[in-house]
């Protein structure tokens, strides 16, 4: 098989070159200030040949059958130890068993690495990717496994995810449709604009940030865990279930113009409770602009006309509006009325002195 048919390392990050060990350490052995974590001068980033750290070097024979075995092991996408022994800005300087091995930074981890130096003298599972010649220039990969890792981990967690679950999360970006929440083990799902809350939310970067922690709930798994659909409001009271006790006919309410259209100013009573008060209630002169007396953002006293929660609908008047009573109000009312004439015997009294005139001699 040829070597040459190995995976390429981008040229930014083909820093170093291995080589086969040898007696002592070569100039390309990373100096005593890189293996204490102190990275290289901008002259000393140019591609250089390394050897592993002094009194590691092998016999020769030993040697053939290190790099035999590693060879095997990028054949076969096997994984190697290898321990960390230098750093420039371009990778880790590696030695697995004798022999010296390079690894790009973008190699190392998934993330960008901000503090290099605590990789130093720390062993690390690796895939080889590339060997050269006589094992003069070796590339290693630890990326390849953490991906295989992370593939793992999410097939398992998608395999446990249900509808209705509750988890955490954190925001991981922000777009004008809604925000994209890392559940963890590299699945992000989706909180649509209209599931972040029960307040009207224009733009998610109003209400959420990046990096924020939130609690979500599951809505549905799609295309085998490709889309994850989450809401946040799902997890917030919902203030429609005892709307009819809290918002009685004919109270006095205040509330806040959240927007004024055609039809008329939506009112926020609280979050996730807008009533409409409509155009041709407000008793506004015909050449009056509805948006101009009811602005967003204004605080108005406002009488309720009805409630409809099945519809999720809220009718609202201007206060001190004269409102008729609806049918149920005026089958509550005779019903009442029933039970009090029943109670006092009046129909009883009424009858007997309706038979009593009709009896009387004319």
């Amino acid at each position: 098989m040829s070597d040459s048919t190995d995976v390429i390392a981008p040229p930014e990050e083909q820093e170093a070159v291995a080589t086969a060990p040898a007696e002592g350490v070569s100039e390309g052995e990373p100096k005593a200030e890189e293996s204490a974590g102190e990275p290289r001068a901008a002259a000393d980033t140019a591609p250089i040949e390394t050897a592993p750290p002094a009194g590691e070097a092998k016999p020769e024979d030993e040697t053939k059958k290190a790099i035999a075995a590693l060879r095997k092991a990028r054949d076969t996408h096997a994984n190697v130890e290898g321990r960390v022994f230098g750093w420039n800005p371009g990778g880790f300087h590696v030695v697995i068993d004798g022999l010296a091995a390079f690894v790009p930074r973008s190699e190392m981890e998934l993330e960008p690495i901000a503090e290099p130096e605590v990789y130093l003298d720390k062993t690390f599972p690796f895939r080889v990717l590339k060997i050269q010649g006589k094992a003069r220039r070796i590339v290693l990969s630890r990326t390849a496994i953490l991906r295989e890792q992370q593939e793992k981990q999410t097939a398992a967690t998608l395999s446990k995810l249900r509808a209705n679950d509750v988890i955490k999360g954190k925001v991981a970006s922000l777009t004008d449709f809604g925000a994209f929440v890392d559940i963890g083990n590299g699945i992000e799902g989706l909180v649509h604009v209209s599931e972040i809350s029960r307040s009207r939310v224009q733009k998610p970067a109003d209400a959420l940030q990046v990096g924020q922690e939130v609690d979500v709930k599951v809505l549905k798994v799609e295309k085998g865990g490709r889309r994850v659909s989450l809401s946040m409001k799902a997890l917030e009271p919902d203030p429609w279930r005892e709307i009819k006790d809290k918002y009685p006919d004919g109270a006095i309410v205040t509330g806040v113009v959240e927007r004024t259209d055609k039809p008329g100013a939506f009112i926020q009573l609280e979050p996730g409770l807008v009533g409409l008060l409509p155009t041709s209630e407000m008793g506004l002169p015909r050449e009056a602009i509805p948006a101009r007396a009811y602005p967003k953002g204004k605080e108005v006293r406002v009488q309720v006309v009805g409630v409809d929660p099945k519809r999720r609908r809220i009718a609202l008047a201007p206060e001190g509006s004269q409102i008729e009573g609806t049918r149920g109000d005026y089958q509550a009312y005779q019903k009442q009325q029933r039970r009090e004439t029943e109670a006092t015997g009046f129909n009883a009294l009424a009858s007997a002195l309706s038979k009593l005139k009709r009896d009387q001699p004319r």
